[in-house]
């Protein structure tokens, strides 16, 4: 999306670490990756992790996805993205991980500590929903990487977790997702997101 929206050609190679498809192959080029993606090899670069592959393509053409070209507004986007990438997916995702069947490489079944990822997931979103009210954009006045990553991982939750009852709960959080969502760029890449009814069940889907 963030190459999509800044007319950034880019081959993609096809990954999928917990299926075990390719990732040997991906650590062997990216050693740092631990076997994660993605990752973004380039003329003379080659980097892992999130935030920095989207830092570097916001950068390589001119535009707004870092704010208005401002110190303060680059610094704010930037904030954004590192608090949706370590706090909101890491939280949801001790909730919602473990329960995602048809892995190679399944994340480890807790019931309880589902359940824990349940009750922080819901907390701390509810308090993003407080301060999502009365804000069309995270910063400035159009889109930015801050969007596209609160949106993004938002998305992930409402594949697995958040269900109807919570999304008519969370009115804010879900206007600012439907308006990533509706972006033509966004659409370009992620035609329709995947949104559960009821959240899936705690049981463990690896069970015999």
């Amino acid at each position: 999306m963030d190459a999509h929206s800044q007319d950034i050609k880019i081959n993609l190679s096809e990954v999928v670490p917990r299926q075990n498809l390719n990732r040997d192959a991906l650590i062997q080029k990216f050693p740092r990756s631990r076997g994660k993606i993605p990752a973004l090899e380039g003329d003379n670069i080659k980097l892992t992790e999130v935030p920095a592959i989207a830092y570097f393509l916001a950068k390589a053409k001119a535009g707004s996805l870092l704010g208005d070209g401002s110190l303060e507004q680059e610094a704010e986007v930037l904030s954004w993205v590192n608090w949706a990438n370590q706090e909101m997916l890491v939280i949801m995702s001790k909730w919602f991980l473990p329960l995602i069947p048809g892995l190679a490489r399944p994340a480890p079944y807790d019931k309880a500590a589902i359940e824990a990822g349940k009750v922080a997931t819901l907390a701390f979103l509810d308090q993003h929903e407080t301060a999502m009210k009365d804000k069309e954009f995270l910063v400035g006045n159009g889109f930015t990487l801050a969007d596209i990553f609160v949106a993004i991982y938002i998305s992930r939750g409402l594949e697995w977790i958040l269900g109807a009852e919570w999304r008519r709960q969370h009115p804010a959080t879900m206007k600012h997702f439907r308006k990533v969502a509706d972006w033509e760029h966004c659409k370009a890449i992620v035609p329709v997101f995947k949104q559960v009814d009821v959240e899936v069940p705690n049981v463990n889907p690896y069970a015999a």
